[in-house]
């Protein structure tokens, strides 16, 4: 039994390690993960949807004003033939009523139909609609192009600062646990106060669960990052760059001294659009006071018979055909079609004024980034500084402190110091990154 439990272990084994090596593996830049959303994402492939959608919109409305063509087969067997009364006079006997049947038992007609239309300025207006409807939807399409590869950005470069921050705890629970332990010796041998101890003991449990609540956002971060890029959660992604590498390639001082152009801003661009659409509307409406003119074929055949022998060729079918012209004109309405005219009139009068708000509030909402990204920046430089400096002291005070030239007290307060300047650099850093990323965003008409 035993080289059987060994072989079942050996196999336990290797099924186990076989889901874990089978695990896909996704080495992720910042470029490859805006690539990879701009593919995936679930927005993105809705937004291609609905262009697909406004496509045929317009064929639709194309089609309308195409030939029309439609038949008709019908078939009747007259059970009961109806029964009508006739003047005997007709038949010599005047002052009666002769019953007689009209019309044979079977019956069978096939018609076919065109319908052409000539002229109508509801259709002219619909067809530039529809062909406007489809350039909205194509820059709906750019508008969610944009927002995804600003939500990755961030999503991604929060990863990366979850990362950062658990790397800063690990490092300083290192050294304060090494530091504990040494001085839970220095106590044990009566060279030390046990107050000393408890602090340090306080100091790696507060460290424990600020690690365990990083790892906690990390994952989040994680997870809400593979959602952006439509991928499959059960997927490891590992991020190859790192934040201040990141602050280097975004150039946000280059990003800065871009110019902005209100019509390239693709909210500005969208709101045009409506704005024409409202005037397409508009011209809708006041399109109904016109005629509409179409033009009709139609041909018709039919047969009668006593007896079903419709397929038989010596029958005969008589046929007849009409070709007409009508011509529809609108005369009164109550006053229906002007008060639609005057509510599309109001609409894109409404667009006018949007116009003017989204102009006041892109431009300050440009001036504002601008400035936060500028303090971001400054921000971002003085946290380099107070790290560096926190970190020497921190250093410095550890090594006082195995030689005895300094308190735990001092430890204390250099390790609070220490962690709260690595926190400000990593949340200045995730600031100018968010900032930038916002300032390309608000600048950028298109993404490739």
């Amino acid at each position: 039994m035993k080289p059987l439990k060994f072989l079942l272990i050996i196999a336990c084994f290797l099924a186990f390690s076989g889901k874990i090596w089978s695990q896909e593996v996704v080495t992720l830049n910042l470029e490859q993960a805006k690539q990879i959303a701009l593919q995936n994402n679930y927005n993105l492939r809705n937004s291609l949807n609905d262009i697909e959608v406004a496509r045929y919109q317009v064929k639709e409305t194309i089609a309308t004003g195409l030939p029309q063509v439609s038949a008709t087969v019908s078939y009747n067997d007259n059970i009961g033939l109806p029964v009508q009364l006739v003047p005997g006079d007709f038949f010599g006997q005047p002052g009666q009523e002769i019953e007689v049947q009209f019309g044979t038992k079977y019956s069978s007609s096939a018609s076919a139909t065109l319908n052409q239309l000539l002229f109508s300025g509801s259709y002219i207006v619909g067809l530039q609609a529809a062909k406007s409807f489809l350039e909205q939807s194509e820059k709906n399409y750019q508008k969610n192009r944009i927002e995804v590869i600003k939500s990755v950005s961030e999503a991604y470069f929060l990863v990366l600062a979850t990362q950062e921050s658990i790397e800063v705890i690990d490092s300083t629970l290192s050294i304060t646990r090494k530091l504990a332990y040494q001085t839970g010796i220095i106590v044990e041998n009566g060279f030390g106060e046990e107050t000393d101890l408890d602090q340090f003991e306080l100091l790696v449990s507060e460290l424990e669960i600020a690690r365990t609540n990083a790892l906690n956002q990390h994952n989040i971060a994680e997870s809400f990052l593979k959602y952006q890029l439509g991928m499959d959660d059960k997927k490891t992604i590992v991020l190859t760059q790192t934040i201040t590498g990141l602050i280097d390639t975004s150039a946000p001082q280059t990003v800065m001294t871009k110019p902005f152009e209100l019509s390239n801003n693709i909210d500005y661009r969208i709101l045009k659009n409506q704005q024409h659409l409202a005037l397409l509307q508009l011209r809708l409406e006041k399109s109904a006071y016109l005629p509409t003119l179409s033009a009709f074929l139609n041909y018709q055949t039919q047969a009668q018979r006593q007896e079903w022998d419709f397929l038989d060729t010596k029958g005969k079918w008589y046929s007849s055909s009409v070709l007409g012209v009508t011509m529809n004109i609108p005369i009164f309405s109550s006053g229906e079609r002007y008060s639609k005219v005057k509510q599309a009139y109001f609409q894109f009068e409404k667009t006018k004024v949007a116009e003017e708000q989204i102009s006041t509030s892109l431009k300050l909402q440009y001036e504002t980034i601008l400035n936060e990204l500028n303090n971001a920046l400054l921000t971002y430089e003085n946290s380099i500084k107070n790290k560096a400096v926190a970190e020497k002291i921190f250093q410095r005070t550890g090594v006082k402190y195995t030689e005895g030239l300094a308190g735990s007290l001092d430890f204390l307060n250099a390790h609070n110091q220490y962690l709260n300047t690595q926190s400000q650099y990593i949340n200045a850093a995730l600031n100018v990154l968010n900032k930038t990323t916002s300032l390309e965003s608000l600048l950028s008409s298109t993404i490739n």
